[in-house]
């Protein structure tokens, strides 16, 4: 029952990330989450930190904090330093997650916090913490209302996203609000890798939004195929990765986080292949 609800949990978050991460890397924005999802170390450092505890609500109240301040320094910087939005995002990314591995590392051990759950989460845990009337993990209700925001989010912003994403000037000439539906997309990820970090931890929060959608790219050209094997990927990587860990003795994040680059090399196998096909029938 416990892999069941480590699975179940996991595999939710999983859904959510890669849904909304289909789009950003077709819009060559996954670097956005890597920097993200480093950077906010310092927002949940410091809510350990005041706190002395786990706090869900202050670690959500200060990293959300965190998020929009970063997010509106990369908008500054982008706007001063034209057409160097790489180099923005690593400035952002190194000065950020050193400024928390030091907050970690100083004031810490008040607060029970350290860097292998900052970086691979505590997945593990996640049977043992149940809700106080019912045998069920207190992170599933919210790992649930994450993915419905997702799928919700995914459904109602669809078509502009995907006109977006593929052809931005055109998206201006139908009317579409380009700059609002930007934000909303970044407002999303944010959230989502907010609410996703405590359980998944920053390395596996970017290889969710990444991986599935990559390998689901290398296999499709439509957006909306792309999302669906996404969801898949990204569930059977949980799968296998975690029942690769036990049987191991490893990580677990970091054993699915290993499942997903493999998945990849075969999808890149099977794309390579395809096309040599292609090209001796043609």
């Amino acid at each position: 029952m416990q892999d069941f609800w480590i699975i179940i949990v996991v595999s939710l978050l999983a859904v959510s990330s890669s849904s909304v991460g289909c789009f950003l890397v077709v819009r060559q924005m996954a670097m956005f989450v890597d920097t993200l999802a480093h950077s906010i170390l310092p927002g949940i450092a410091l809510a350990y930190i005041i706190r002395g505890e786990k706090d869900n609500f202050f670690i959500l109240l200060f990293s959300l904090l965190c998020g929009l301040l970063i997010s509106a320094l990369i908008a500054w910087l982008n706007r001063k330093i034209h057409n160097r939005n790489d180099a923005v995002l690593g400035i952002i990314y190194t000065f950020f997650f050193a400024v928390g591995i030091i907050l970690v590392t100083l004031f810490g051990e008040q607060a029970d916090l350290d860097t292998d759950c900052v970086l691979f989460g505590e997945m593990l845990y996640i049977p043992f913490e149940t809700l106080s009337f019912a045998e069920i993990p207190r992170s599933f209700p919210l790992a649930l209302i994450v993915a419905l925001i997702a799928t919700l989010f995914v459904w109602k912003a669809f078509r502009p996203l995907a006109f977006m994403s593929f052809d931005e000037t055109f998206a201006k000439s139908i009317g579409l609000q380009v700059h609002r539906w930007n934000f909303a997309l970044t407002a999303f990820t944010t959230l989502i890798t907010i609410l996703s970090f405590e359980i998944l931890g920053s390395v596996m929060v970017v290889a969710m939004f990444a991986f599935p959608p990559a390998i689901a790219f290398l296999l499709t050209q439509r957006l909306q195929t792309m999302i669906f094997i996404s969801l898949i990927v990204s569930v059977l990587s949980v799968i296998l990765g975690y029942y690769f860990s036990v049987w191991q003795g490893g990580s677990s994040a970091a054993s699915i986080v290993i499942m997903q680059g493999v998945m990849f090399m075969i999808a890149l196998f099977v794309r390579k292949l395809s096309k040599s096909t292609f090209l001796i029938n043609g």
